[in-house]
């Protein structure tokens, strides 16, 4: 992991407060911020020519529940979830001249099964949760050959493959800029620079 991407929270941990005060929500987990249904939180760092991508969601927001998948249909769904978020061009698309090419998705979800998200078994699973709420966290990681021709990422294709998103607050941080932007459908790229 990068310095850049290691530092990240802290860089932009007053940036994410101001959100997560504003949101009409619940804490359900403890110090963690609010599980917000309709919410999402997506970090998004550039540090040399890679580009990283964290998605924190409300599973309930990809799938439509936040229970174990135990019937053919949920484990449908979750599959069918996984493959589209396991497409990174479909979900966020760079710009062409950047030339930036997928190098790896981790999903990881303590209500799911790692197979059913297209994982290998961890050997130190996530504890169940037991309030009923469960969240996904998806990391992207894409290579870009001309970095400095990355302006923009647009989420346009998460919002249309997961309609249960009614905003996404971002955190970006690349070392020409850190700022906190809200996508919502019809609002969907974060500049860059």
């Amino acid at each position: 992991m990068s310095r850049l991407t290691k530092a990240l929270p802290l860089i932009l941990f007053p940036l994410a407060c101001l959100p997560a005060l504003a949101a009409d929500g619940h804490d359900h987990h403890g110090n963690h911020p609010a599980h917000v249904h309709g919410v999402g939180k997506l970090d998004v760092a550039l540090e040399g020519n890679t580009l990283t991508l964290h998605l924190d969601t409300p599973l309930i927001n990809l799938v439509g529940f936040e229970h174990a998948a135990t019937s053919t249909k949920d484990k449908d769904t979750v599959e069918a979830a996984a493959r589209m978020l396991r497409d990174i061009p479909g979900i966020f698309a760079t710009d062409a001249a950047a030339q930036c090419k997928p190098a790896e998705v981790q999903l990881e979800s303590a209500a799911l099964p790692p197979a059913l998200l297209g994982e290998k078994a961890v050997s130190t699973p996530q504890a169940a949760p037991n309030d009923g709420h469960a969240d996904l966290d998806g990391d992207f990681t894409l290579v870009c050959a001309s970095p400095g021709a990355l302006n923009s990422v647009d989420a346009a294709g998460l919002l249309r493959a997961f309609p249960g998103f009614q905003r996404i607050d971002v955190q970006l941080a690349t070392p020409k800029k850190q700022a906190a932007f809200q996508l919502a459908p019809g609002n969907s790229v974060i500049p860059l620079n």
